[in-house]
């Protein structure tokens, strides 16, 4: 019976435990395939997730990507828009270069002079200054300003009170012999390819070195008497009027060419310069001495003083490259409105040829002012008086006259000058420093001769109460030979030396005939050794 209960106990031990493994292994089994499904659902959740993650990387990445290519736009955008500016302003810079040309010349010298009063002496003789400009496609402009031996200009002022009034100081300081002056300043018109109308400050186009003297064209280190140092032309080159005109070239035959100019302008005058001498003498009063002289001079750029108009004009026949024949002429009243009218006339010839290997080149000018003596009537009725002076009484400590003078007048005078060049160039100098990198350097030996003839001299002309009491005149002439050197290493720059000899009336003055020697009374020649450079640009 105990062992029938001991087996049951048994058996049913066996059988729970059975049942507890059973029901072990169930929920085992369940936990996995719930850990199995969560691990799904997970992955599910991960999967969902990275998904999501590369949706929002790939969407950061395509606005990482449009954000770049806005930056590369904007960087291009205003990479071209620079680029873009430069090239306008480029543009405008070429193009501004191209219709405005700068440019310029200038010279000095060294001159050695026999003359008492003219001492060795460096000059600048000018700084001229050019601007050329292309307004539109038949529109220039052109200006030439001058600098000649200048080299500054101050001007001070003050204006105070003072215990019993008011007062005006004024000082005035600037460089002996100086000048500054507008050589050209015109607007042409080009109508067609053979005329063009031309206003303005045009130089007068009477003779071939009025128009062509830029000193650095030229190989010796002085103008010519004719044009400069004892004027034919009715004012001192370079002369310049305004005025308008017609200018233009037209073809004849082959190779020939016709040159034309012809112009109205306002013209030379008789004009007034004041000069004020102080001097101080062993004589108690000191003298304060005004000198008005009246001699003819480039006509006004305002207020036309004669009420009359010049005309002149030139013809130019080139049959060949570098020969050319030329006549010119030029033809006004020279009084102003206030003497008695009376015209100054002009004709001029000039040429350049070659015979063989030398250049010829060479101007002739004459020039008549009508019935001096009469303007010299005329001009005594005006001023009355020559001099005058104020008496001592009225001035007890400082003696004052005033002096008239008609001056560097002639009736009639006319002159030349003929200048002969022989270029060349050794080529055993290239190599030296003086041909070294220069691409067409030049040697040329020069000779000029130049005479001018003065019959009518004005030497004295005076006047009281109105009346001409005596007009006397002379017969004069200047004449000078100039041998010189240049050396050209460009077209544009040349080094220059020359030996001159100047001689006039025997026993008579230099000073009284040209305007650049201070001779004394009786000094008639003059011996000169030059040096000089003139540069262009």
């Amino acid at each position: 019976m105990l062992a029938r209960i001991l087996l049951g106990v048994f058996c049913a031990a066996l059988l729970a435990d059975g049942v507890y493994a059973q029901t072990t292994r169930m929920s085992a089994e369940e936990k996995i395939r719930e850990l199995q499904q969560q691990m799904i659902e997970m992955q599910s959740k991960m999967q969902e997730q990275m998904t999501t993650m590369q949706k929002e990387m790939e969407a950061l990445k395509a606005q990482q990507q449009q954000e770049r290519e806005e930056v590369n736009k904007k960087q291009a955008e205003s990479l071209q828009q620079v680029q873009t500016t430069q090239e306008e302003f480029r543009e405008k810079t070429l193009g501004l270069l191209e219709r405005v040309k700068l440019g310029g010349y200038g010279s000095t010298r060294f001159e050695a002079n026999s003359l008492d009063q003219l001492h060795d002496t460096f000059t600048l003789r000018r700084v001229v200054l050019t601007t050329d400009a292309k307004i539109a496609p038949r529109l220039r402009f052109y200006l030439e300003l001058e600098y000649e031996r200048f080299r500054k200009l101050e001007l001070e002022r003050s204006t105070k009170p003072e215990e019993e009034g008011l007062e005006v100081e004024q000082a005035i300081e600037g460089t002996d012999g100086s000048e500054i002056a507008i050589e050209q300043a015109w607007v042409q018109y080009d109508l067609t390819k053979w005329l063009s109308v031309r206003t303005g400050a045009v130089l007068v186009p009477l003779g071939r070195f009025n128009l062509q003297h830029d000193d650095n064209l030229w190989n010796l280190p002085r103008r010519s008497l004719v044009d400069r140092g004892v004027p034919v032309l009715p004012s001192t080159s370079a002369w310049d009027e305004l005025g308008v005109g017609f200018i233009g070239k037209t073809p004849v035959g082959e190779r020939g060419q016709l040159d034309y100019q012809f112009y109205v302008v306002n013209g030379v005058s008789l004009d007034m310069e004041l000069e004020d001498i102080v001097l101080s003498r062993g004589d108690p009063r000191g003298l304060l001495e005004a000198e008005v002289e009246m001699s003819p001079s480039t006509g006004t750029f305002n207020l036309d003083n004669k009420n009359a108009k010049s005309l002149t004009g030139r013809l130019n026949y080139s049959p060949l490259p570098g020969h050319e024949v030329a006549g010119s002429f030029y033809w006004g009243r020279y009084t102003p409105q206030y003497l008695t009218s009376q015209n100054v006339w002009s004709l001029g010839f000039d040429g350049l040829t070659h015979i063989g290997p030398i250049d010829l080149e060479w101007q002739y000018i004459f020039t008549r002012f009508e019935n001096m003596k009469s303007v010299a009537r005329s001009f005594a009725r005006v001023v009355q008086d020559q001099a005058n002076a104020v008496e001592e009484d009225f001035s007890p400590d400082l003696e004052t006259e005033i002096e008239f003078e008609l001056a560097n007048l002639s009736q009639t005078k006319h002159g030349y000058w003929l200048e002969a060049r022989y270029p060349f160039w050794p080529e055993a100098l290239s190599t030296s420093f003086l041909g070294w990198e220069f691409t067409n350097p030049q040697l040329i030996p020069v000779i000029r001769m130049e005479q001018v003839w003065l019959p009518s001299l004005l030497q004295e002309a005076a006047f009281e109460d109105g009346e001409l009491t005596e007009y006397k005149t002379e017969s004069r002439f200047v004449n000078r030979i100039t041998a010189g050197l240049a050396y050209v290493p460009t077209p544009l720059v040349r080094f220059t030396l020359a030996y001159e000899y100047t001689w006039t009336n025997n026993g008579k003055s230099l000073a009284g005939v040209t305007n650049f020697l201070p001779a004394k009374p009786g000094e008639d020649h003059a011996n000169a050794f030059l040096a000089g450079m003139s540069f262009g640009f």
